[in-house]
């Protein structure tokens, strides 16, 4: 009698439930196949989840994976199960549970989890499938500026394709940095329109020193036939023959006027004579096809505030002094030179006053103005 109870003791004691290997083998499959659908929704474009449509073909791609995972896991389980064989009484390796796991795993969770998740309604009339969209579709900041720069580039209205380049720099970031570059190389009109051609200048020199390599890349780039014909951007014409002028004249009218308008009409009369001289310096360039991207490089590098560069410097020393590039693009590098150079830059200046250039010698004239200004007032002059 003792030898028969000390026989089934070890059989009872051997005996399991085998009920977290069968949560295990029911849970897995949906949890992987639903977060592997939603990683393609996220990156595909044509599938959209908050539709009807691509609601039902991730249902059904769900029960589809769910089955999959779910006869994998139990071939990779069923030795186990075979071994324990009776003493196990759930998760079974007969065919009957089985066929029930299966059932269950592939089937009646996954459409009964898709259904809670569409269905139950949370705070704010949201639904879990909903929060979860809207967790895992949103799209990481690389694409986001990637989508306004595609934008840009499609852009029909001169507003539209400024408002896109405002939005790149206000990203900042450099993924937002390379579609600005990318704008600069791939659409002519940035630079054709006055407007668009000025916003991304400004955008680009938000950027500072982190916009010089792909900048200086470029305006390495444009052929040597083009660099005779190469226009500075427009506002030359107004900088170089009324810009002092105006200025003149609004410090001898200020606080001498008795009509409080008067400044206001000077500045309306400004804009005007800026914007139709604008327009004429860009109808000239369209008949001469020079590049504009020279002159544009080069008035996004003095609008940026940049710290000591030697080797902006440089640049804008070989620039100013290759007569293979046009008078407006060396005189424009000699106002960068003002900006960084240093006292010792100041008798290359004072030379180019006996150019038998008319630009070059204005432009040296705001040169050595603009630099020995700067040395006075870092006490260095």
């Amino acid at each position: 009698m003792e030898d028969a109870l000390d026989d089934t003791i070890p059989e009872v004691e051997s005996r399991t439930l085998g009920l977290r290997g069968l949560l295990v083998e029911l849970a897995l499959p949906v949890s992987l196949s639903a977060g592997l659908l939603l990683v393609l929704a996220r990156y595909t474009a044509y599938w959209d989840l908050k539709t009807p449509v691509g609601l039902g073909i991730f249902g059904v791609l769900l029960v589809v994976l769910s089955l999959f995972v779910s006869i994998r896991l139990d071939g990779l389980t069923l030795a186990g199960r075979k071994r324990r064989g009776k003493g196990q009484l759930l998760n079974r390796a007969n065919a009957r549970s089985r066929v029930v796991k299966f059932v269950l795993g592939g089937l009646v969770i996954p459409v009964g989890a898709l259904a809670a998740a569409t269905l139950l309604e949370l705070p704010n009339h949201q639904t879990p499938m909903s929060l979860v969209l809207r967790l895992s579709l949103s799209r990481p900041p690389a694409a986001r500026a990637a989508q306004l720069g595609n934008a840009v580039l499609r852009a029909e209205s001169p507003a539209a394709r400024v408002q896109g380049i405002v939005a790149l720099q206000t990203l900042k970031s450099g993924d937002a940095l390379d579609q600005l570059l990318r704008i600069l190389s791939e659409d002519p009109k940035a630079l054709q329109d006055g407007a668009a051609c000025q916003a991304l200048s400004k955008a680009l020199a938000s950027y500072g020193a982190a916009a010089r390599p792909g900048l200086l890349q470029r305006f390495a780039q444009v052929e040597p036939g083009a660099r005779a014909s190469a226009p500075a951007l427009a506002g030359d014409l107004f900088d170089r023959y009324f810009a002092a002028g105006f200025s003149g004249l609004k410090g001898e009218t200020d606080g001498r006027s008795p009509d409080p308008a008067a400044e206001e009409r000077l500045e309306a009369a400004r804009a005007a004579l800026e914007q139709a001289l604008s327009r004429m310096e860009t109808d000239g360039r369209a008949a001469r096809g020079g590049s504009l991207l020279p002159g544009f490089v080069l008035q996004t590098f003095l609008q940026m505030e940049l710290p000591e560069d030697p080797d902006l410097l440089a640049f804008a020393q070989r620039t100013a002094g290759d007569a293979e590039w046009s008078e407006a693009v060396r005189g424009q590098a000699l106002l960068l030179i003002a900006k960084l150079g240093g006292k010792d830059d100041l008798d290359g200046l004072y030379a180019c006053l006996e150019s038998p250039s008319a630009l070059l010698r204005l432009r040296a004239t705001q040169a050595i103005a603009a630099l020995q200004s700067r040395l006075s007032a870092a006490g260095g002059g």
